[in-house]
């Protein structure tokens, strides 16, 4: 008798089931579709009561907890208790499955085995099981099998979400870049530019502070969010603060607790009534030079990732740059045309400066330039 003919069978009828939910589960385009769709056939093949899915990747803000048979007031300790596991089971070698004891508070009436599995691109998926019919899946490996493509869809799903995201990212940077190519309105294009960061990275609350000429103070050059009234032209201190601290190192910096952070400037919260939760904070740099600060503040679930950092970051380098622009275009207006063809020089002027854009557009339009804050 060769090992195969020792092997249990799949009967033809449990063949094709599982065949199904192979095709189902290839064709699934979004996890909503994977919870109405997969996993209700998947928990009647096994003959499981309750299954669950849990997996989480670095780039996204929050993990993917998706159950069938789970009682929605079980389900958030369970998710806690994934998340344990999957932080322990992905540092072990060689684990394959764990069962976990439920708590009677779950109302369940058995416990979850946890099968963990590494993707062929370093995934982490965890899939839950309560006691399945072993007559419904013939033997182990089978079952792994099965596992194997269930977890494989999930991180296909995964990734999909995560490109999908970045090719987002890709157009809203894009769109940024031409908006600073094409527009002389200085002030009303920051505005817009801080409304996309804050619906790029799903954010509360934002501001564009800058340097005044002689580098003492920052002020609220725009601001987004509840107190944009309270806070807009407000100065402080160039060294106080997570601002002050990321002008002077020009590092950014991702602070998801900003209480606990002893440079965190409480007086504007404070003025304000806003609570400041967690916070990116960019310099704006041009070839070393200072030019202010980028702020985001308040990821309105979860933590800021790194890849909220990285598109706020390409987009810093933007900001910095048009400000820059800016200012030397208002110095060369202010020390040269005015001062040689009078106050009003630009208005139907007869001498551009060559074919330089800015001055072109400039008497086309009425530029706002970076305002001069009240000092204290």
């Amino acid at each position: 008798m060769s090992p195969t003919d020792s092997q249990p069978q799949l009967s033809v009828e449990k063949s094709l089931k599982l065949l199904d939910l192979i095709d189902i589960a290839l064709q699934v385009q979004s996890f909503e579709e994977f919870a109405e769709i997969v996993l209700p056939v998947f928990s009647r093949i096994l003959g499981s009561s309750s299954v669950l899915i849990y997996t989480f990747d670095s780039h996204l803000p929050s993990p993917f907890f998706i159950t069938h048979g789970i009682q929605p007031e079980a389900a958030f300790e369970i998710e806690n208790l994934c998340a344990e596991q999957l932080d322990q089971l992905s540092r072990q070698t060689d684990v394959q499955h764990v069962s976990v004891s439920t708590s009677p508070a779950w109302e369940m009436d058995a416990n979850f085995i946890l099968y963990y599995f590494r993707t062929k691109d370093n995934g982490n998926v965890l899939i839950g099981l309560t006691a399945y019919n072993e007559a419904a899946v013939v033997s182990a490996d089978h079952l792994k099998k099965l596992l194997c493509v269930i977890a494989n869809t999930v991180n296909r799903l995964l990734k999909q979400i995560i490109i999908e995201k970045k090719l987002s990212h890709l157009d809203l940077y894009m769109s940024v870049s031409s908006m600073l190519t094409q527009s002389t309105d200085l002030n009303g294009l920051m505005e817009t530019i801080l409304y996309c960061c804050l619906e790029a990275v799903s954010a509360e609350a934002g501001s564009i502070l800058l340097l005044d000429d002689e580098k003492k103070y920052l002020y609220f050059y725009q601001v987004e969010g509840i107190s944009k009234p309270l806070l807009m032209d407000k100065i402080f201190p160039a060294d106080k603060g997570l601002a002050g601290s990321v002008l002077h190192t020009q590092k950014s910096e991702v602070v998801n607790d900003v209480h606990n952070d002893p440079r965190f400037y409480k007086e504007f919260d404070t003025e304000t009534g806003f609570k400041t939760k967690n916070m990116i904070a960019i310099p704006l740099v041009v070839k070393k030079e200072p030019v202010g600060v980028l702020e985001i503040l308040n990821k309105t679930e979860g933590p800021f990732t790194e890849d909220d950092h990285f598109l706020l970051l390409s987009l810093a380098d933007e900001i910095a740059f048009a400000v820059r622009n800016a200012k030397i275009f208002e110095y060369v207006v202010n020390s040269y045309c005015k001062m040689r063809q009078g106050q009003r020089s630009c208005e139907g002027c007869k001498r551009p400066l060559g074919a330089w854009t800015p001055c072109i557009e400039y008497r086309k339009t009425s530029m706002t330039f970076p305002r001069s804050p009240k000092k204290p």
